[in-house]
């Protein structure tokens, strides 16, 4: 456990580069797999994985390497701020305030990760990532210990690990130099398991300990009671795992039925309306006059210039609304939502916004699909992007939007 120092430097940066480069698995399997992690062994993903924390460790060795003296928060006032990031997470889960994504924008962790994307993020965004950065010289993990509530979200879903770092008593010299350089302000030295939802399980601990022995990662010493209750909590996973398995089968075998089905109704609209079963023998134009058209040359007009017939004069495109002078088929755009991109897919038909399929998307469910189920709906009922975004989800809203209209403007 000596070497677990280097581990996860080496591990940190592996993950730095995977978020920067966005070579990211499937999302739903990756945070799936992240979950059975947390509930298992903790907050693996906050001490090894996340990038903004990372930047924090190293603006924290960079403080030591010049000369400024590590502080501690009193722990009189540390007992109180550690609820900030828990209240935080639950006005987040609770509540669809406008005001709470507005302050929620500047999250530093968020903005970090975005920069990494190649996402340009607001300045007051860069400002509180640079701030907590220069704050991390002083104190260790400010942002982690305080405001990040994805940490506390990932903390409580730890409390019941099977697997966590075990203090030998009987070894324990009570040197204290765990609780010193733990970067949560965790009481170590008094723990005999440790199951903190402000853990990280970034084993500093472990690797200053003076006693071999005395601090180990392993299986948790449990009573019957713990017991029943780690081995119900198993079989919870279990189940979890294979019914989230089972419903993307389902989703994904529906789908391609969907698809196939789709496709041959189209083939067989094709077939049925080709131009040799189409006789015209008379139309007026706009001023009334009576034209004729022989068949020979519809015919001729349908196989030169098939796009012609969905494509209306440039003066005629505000009553067709935003999908004018576009032609039939399905065009793929891209926005910017609260936490990353979404993409969409749009099916154009007749000059008119047919359907909106999401393809993928970043944001919280909750508020993602707040957004969805009212957006989608109000842009092909008025054929335009120009709607009212949906109060407590406007930063999905707008990722959704934008996509659109870069799904039409790539189509244009």
């Amino acid at each position: 456990m000596k070497n677990i120092k280097k581990y996860r430097l080496i591990a940190q940066i592996i993950f730095l580069i995977i978020t920067a480069s966005a070579l990211f698995l499937n999302f739903e399997v990756g945070l799936l797999l992240l979950t059975v992690l947390t509930i298992l062994s903790g907050v693996f993903y906050c001490g090894w994985m996340c990038p903004f924390g990372f930047i924090q460790d190293v603006f924290s060795k960079l403080g030591r390497k010049i000369g400024i003296k590590k502080r501690k928060v009193p722990m009189v006032l540390h007992r109180i701020l550690i609820f900030v990031r828990y209240i935080i997470f639950a006005l987040v889960l609770f509540m669809a305030a406008d005001i709470i994504f507005a302050i929620l924008s500047f999250d530093p962790r968020v903005a970090f990760s975005q920069l990494l994307l190649g996402n340009v993020s607001k300045v007051g965004a860069l400002l509180t990532i640079i701030c907590f950065a220069l704050l991390s010289m002083f104190f260790d993990r400010p942002f982690c210990n305080y405001f990040c509530y994805e940490g506390a979200k990932y903390g409580l879903m730890s409390i019941f690990r099977v697997f966590t770092i075990k203090r030998n008593e009987s070894n324990c010299i009570g040197c204290k130099k765990c609780d010193n350089v733990c970067p949560m302000n965790i009481a170590v030295s008094k723990c005999n398991n440790l199951r903190s939802a402000q853990c990280i399980n970034c084993f500093e601990c472990v690797n200053v300990c003076p006693v071999d022995d005395t601090l180990k990662f392993g299986t948790i010493k449990m009573n019957k009671k713990e017991k029943k209750i780690y081995i119900a909590l198993a079989i919870a996973v279990v189940l979890f795992s294979s019914s989230f398995m089972l419903y993307n089968i389902f989703n994904d075998d529906s789908l391609a039925k969907t698809q196939f089905t789709k496709q041959s109704d189209e083939k067989v609209s094709e077939e049925t309306e080709s131009p040799s079963e189409i006789s015209v023998s008379e139309q007026d134009d706009e001023d009334g006059n009576n034209l004729t058209v022989n068949e020979e040359t519809a015919d001729n007009n349908w196989e030169q210039q098939p796009s012609e017939t969905n494509i209306i004069p440039e003066d005629e495109n505000i009553s067709y609304g935003d999908a004018a002078g576009i032609a039939d088929g399905v065009y793929t755009g891209e926005g910017k939502g609260f936490k990353g991109t979404t993409v969409v897919e749009v099916t154009v038909k007749d000059q008119k916004i047919a359907k909106i399929e999401i393809i993928s998307n970043q944001d919280d469910e909750k508020w993602f699909e707040r957004a969805k189920n009212i957006i989608l709906d109000k842009i092909i009922e008025e054929q335009s992007t120009d709607v009212d975004l949906v109060s407590g989800a406007t930063y999905s809203s707008i990722g959704i939007r934008d996509a659109v209209i870069d799904a039409l403007n790539n189509a244009k």
